[in-house]
């Protein structure tokens, strides 16, 4: 169970390291071919092999993992993704790891998956880490919570495939993997209050995985004329509905970087971040921790 999480993980973090993730799920696909797919971006920067990076990039950026992590791991030559920096695969880790750096050697964000532990990047930063969580030490009320999800969302719940605990500042959090033949869901629940937290539902998102070219620039032209007028409704009522809080008085900002991300911050309340798709809706939302 631990192998096929990290290939569905994997899949689903392909939104950090890309403008938009398009890969397919599939749970009969091997850890290689999730690792192509994942990595399959549709973008306005051209992934290009032929700028190799800066030997003095490579090195800033494996200085940085051993400080965070107080582990030594080493880069490949990486993909250079125009005006934005390189797409970097970590050699040697169990699991397909990837980091995308800028091009003055910071980490933007990424993932390195070990066997026990795996650990998360954001801005230069070690933003969490996360180990495997045994199904039978979960409360009932943490599974309720992550099953309700899906009849709010009216979409199939699939198999649960496996849990594991993130450390996220003082917060820890169980995040359920569930998925179906074509997509997986990952629900968080709170360890101490019961709550859900953040909701990703792969299933929500624009499959414009192999569609041509007209279906992508068809894509970015609705996700460019989403308004944060737009965000901010369909927000407050996906907000209630998935996470119980109220968004109401937050202020809303449309990322550039990556094009389908929001983020509602509001002075003495918590952030939320979302990723929308090209109807305004949020597949994905999360409150953040620091």
């Amino acid at each position: 169970m631990r192998s096929l999480y990290n290939v569905f993980s994997t899949m689903a973090l392909a939104g950090i390291i890309a403008t938009i993730s398009v890969a397919p799920f599939s749970p009969s696909a091997s850890a290689a071919k999730a690792k192509t797919e994942a990595s399959t971006t549709v973008s306005a920067a051209a992934s290009s092999k032929t700028t190799p990076a800066p030997a003095a990039v490579i090195k800033k950026v494996e200085q940085t993992l051993k400080t965070l992590t107080q582990k030594t791991y080493k880069l490949d030559k990486g993909s250079y993704l125009d005006g934005i920096g390189w797409d970097f695969n970590v050699l040697g880790t169990p699991f397909p790891s990837q980091l995308l750096v800028d091009l003055k050697g910071n980490i933007h964000s990424g993932f390195i998956q070990e066997n026990e532990i795996s650990f998360f990047f954001e801005k230069n930063k070690l933003s969490y880490t996360q180990e495997n969580a045994a199904i039978e030490d979960l409360a009932p009320q943490d599974i309720e919570a992550a099953e309700a999800v899906f009849g709010k969302l009216d979409l199939p719940m699939g198999e649960l495939q496996g849990v594991v605990l993130q450390h996220k500042g003082k917060k820890h959090i169980y995040e359920f993997m569930y998925a179906t033949e074509k997509y997986g869901t990952w629900i968080g629940v709170d360890q101490s209050s019961h709550q859900v937290v953040a909701v990703n539902a792969i299933g929500l998102s624009d499959d414009i995985y192999n569609k041509g070219q007209e279906a992508v620039d068809e894509y970015y032209r609705k996700m460019k004329a989403i308004t944060a007028r737009q965000l901010q409704e369909t927000g407050v009522a996906q907000a209630k509905l998935l996470l119980g809080i109220d968004l109401n008085g937050h202020t809303v900002k449309k990322e550039a970087f990556p094009s389908d991300r929001a983020v509602f911050t509001k002075e003495g309340a918590p952030t939320v971040e979302g990723r929308f798709n090209s109807d305004g809706g949020f597949y994905s939302i999360h409150i953040v921790y620091n």
